[in-house]
């Protein structure tokens, strides 16, 4: 029998006390799960997904690759959800008009079905896979930095209201991020000790992060600039596991440029055919999106809305009129098809991806170029660069703010001082298999921390889509794996009482600032920013009011004793289904499709005197007709005399503009 060995022992240990913070991962989502009401997307993504795995259609939900969805999708097929006729004319009707895919996403949760349960089951899979995440950040940084920063690294995650806030929601943010960041850290590893499961794990995270997101393709820079990585190193890269004295005589793999180049291209194509296969697997290998065959995604139509769309974002930004259609089609028609357009084409014409991935990219093209967004008080179509730094500095909480800035600077100095190994005292002997990537340089294994997270800002400060912190959401994984150096590397520097004080002290504020919010995660802004209070002056859409107020506006009429109220409500669920009696008002969600049937509520005069609830993006004005915005004028003005869920303003009003 072979006897465990001291250091197997601390090993097991140390993975026993990366569940630590995933538990408190969980702990703190779990009262979230109930507590939102469906957000905007929920209402497409569950419904979606449900069709996905029990009738192999892939045509709803398109913005997206469906595996987030089926997943989460998985948790409902034991309840055998009820789906009525008209959601079958709704699902019908999304063969010609895809907007009919939110009618039938609304029936089948609201209508149908009560939303509560579908809801807790799907956002438990998502919750399971933050709490995977926290797992993956603790390991990796154990890896590099020790035990005792990938403990400070993991509960700092675990505490972050933003992953948090994602982690309790049935959308694809969160399982992209853990997906990113897993094929990262498998890159990572191969690069740095070639082996066939390291090789074959790192392929299946890349195909789940394609199959999960079309941001996937921001994988495709990162590896690339580890691959070039690399090839030009010198550093040894092993093959197998290895003891020391084995390391000394074994002969490792691409002491050679030319070796390494042949290997690096062989992973790059594994990875590559995996991904690819990956992504038809959750397609059902198959090209159609529908089951029978008999749809075809209108793929070419919406190509041409590329260039339509894109003429339409150059008058915004020129400050000229908009062309009517006919002329605003005759301008995009006489433009050369861009990049990205006859990429997509090209795919479809040639089958090379499946129809229902073809069409997500082109629709995800389109529709991104346009879009409101609200920032400082201003609305705009087209965005701003200073959007998203902006977002990562009033949402991250303060105490990882500090983490982030400290770890930064660490590794500066680190570098700087050429620091094999930060983790280790001057005087330390380490065998090579401990060193930071198993010999291989620190400048290269900071490279896996900093240059995914410069992507994803990179790529979304150039972006037209301002709608939300969690399209940086993926950034934020690497940085706290980043934080790992604290402990170790300022230990070295100014002491170890000095170190355990900041990790204490960071840690702390971050713990205050995240009870201080839950369960409401989602309208999170840090104390410097105001809070959630301050956040209705600085941003809007996901980062504050998502629609998820509803089961705290019922409470809070419970609790006053008001039987009916006027509601301007943000987002896609029904408050009838949470149980409120209420009168639409002006920018109600409401939506009609021909053969489909129509869902939401028309607006109607308010009832004075009385209550009128407004979610915080409608008191904003962000997507609001002008008239619907000059509407609300007046309550803008006035301080609300209560607040629930962090996201709905309530007011008494007498009479109406008073």
């Amino acid at each position: 029998m072979s006897e465990t060995t001291p250091r197997q022992t601390r090993s097991r240990w140390a993975a026993l006390v990366g569940l630590v913070p995933a538990l408190l991962f969980v702990g703190l989502a779990l009262p979230a799960l109930n507590e939102n009401s469906a957000t905007y997307d929920e209402t497409e993504h569950v419904p979606a997904g449900y069709t996905y795995l029990t009738r192999g259609d892939y045509r709803l939900g398109p913005e997206h690759p469906p595996l987030i969805k089926q997943l989460t999708a998985l948790a409902l097929l034991g309840q055998s959800p009820t789906i009525s006729p008209a959601a079958e004319r709704a699902f019908e009707a999304a063969r010609r008009e895809i907007d009919a895919h939110w009618i039938f996403g609304q029936r089948f949760l609201f209508t149908d079905n009560a939303p509560a349960p579908l809801l807790w089951r799907a956002r438990l899979v998502v919750l399971a896979l933050g709490a995977l995440l926290v797992v993956a950040i603790f390991h990796w940084t154990r890896h590099v930095f020790g035990t005792t920063g990938a403990l400070v690294a993991a509960t700092a995650a675990a505490l972050d209201p933003n992953l948090l806030a994602h982690g309790t929601l049935a959308t694809t943010d969160l399982g992209f991020s853990l997906f990113f960041v897993l094929a990262t850290y498998g890159a990572s590893r191969t690069f740095a000790h070639l082996s066939v499961p390291a090789a074959l794990g790192t392929g299946i995270a890349i195909a789940a992060a394609f199959a999960s997101k079309h941001s996937a393709v921001l994988l495709i820079p990162c590896v690339a600039l580890f691959a070039a990585l690399r090839v030009s190193s010198s550093d040894p890269w092993s093959g197998g596991a290895a003891s020391r004295v084995e390391h000394d005589r074994r002969t490792t793999v691409g002491h050679g440029i030319g070796r390494r180049v042949v290997r690096v291209l062989g992973l790059l194509a594994l990875w590559s055919l995996i991904a690819w296969g990956g992504l038809w697997a959750t397609y059902g290998f198959r090209y159609s999106a529908t089951a029978d065959g008999t749809s075809t995604l209108p793929i070419a139509t919406w190509a041409t809305r590329i260039r339509e769309i894109g003429v339409t974002r150059d008058h915004l930004v020129a400050g000229t009129p908009i062309p009517r259609h006919a002329a605003l089609a005759a301008e995009a028609a006489r433009r050369e098809p861009g990049l990205s357009e006859r990429i997509i084409l090209a795919a479809h014409e040639h089958r090379v991806v499946p129809e229902g991935y073809a069409f997500g990219l082109t629709f995800a093209a389109a529709m991104a170029q346009v879009r409101r967004a609200f920032l400082l008080g201003e609305i705009s179509l087209t965005g701003w660069t200073s959007y998203f730094p902006i977002a990562f500095a009033v949402k991250t909480p303060l105490g990882s703010l500090a983490l982030f800035t400290l770890a930064l600077g660490l590794a500066t100095f680190a570098l700087a001082r050429r620091w094999t190994a930060p983790t280790a005292q001057p005087t330390t002997r380490r065998s090579p298999e401990d060193e930071p990537g198993a010999g291989r340089s620190f400048c290269h294994e900071l490279a896996f921390m900093v240059v995914p997270p410069l992507v994803v800002m990179g790529t979304a400060m150039n972006s037209n889509l301002n709608i939300g912190y969690r399209h940086i959401l993926p950034a934020l994984p690497f940085l706290y794996v980043l934080v790992g150096i604290v402990p170790a590397a300022l230990g070295r520097i100014a002491g170890r009482r000095a170190a355990v004080g900041v990790c204490t002290g960071a840690l702390l504020l971050l713990t205050i600032e995240t009870l201080g919010a839950r369960p409401y995660y989602l309208p999170f802004f840090n104390s410097a920013a105001g809070g959630a209070r301050g956040g209705l002056h600085l941003l809007s859409d996901s980062n504050l009011d998502w629609g998820q107020g509803l089961p705290a506006l019922k409470r809070w009429m419970q609790t006053n004793e008001v039987e009916h109220i006027n509601l301007a409500y943000f987002g896609t669920a029904d408050p009838a289904a949470y149980g409120l009696s209420f009168t639409p008002l002006a920018g109600s969600y409401r939506m009609a499709v021909h053969g489909g049937g129509s869902i939401g509520y028309a607006p109607r005069p308010p009832e004075l005197p009385g209550w009128v609830a407004i979610s915080a993006t409608h008191l904003q004005g962000t997507y609001l007709l002008p008239a619907e915005s000059r509407t609300y004028a007046a309550l803008r003005r006035r301080t609300p005399d209560a607040v629930v869920a962090d996201s709905i303003y309530l007011y008494w009003v007498e009479r109406w503009n008073d």
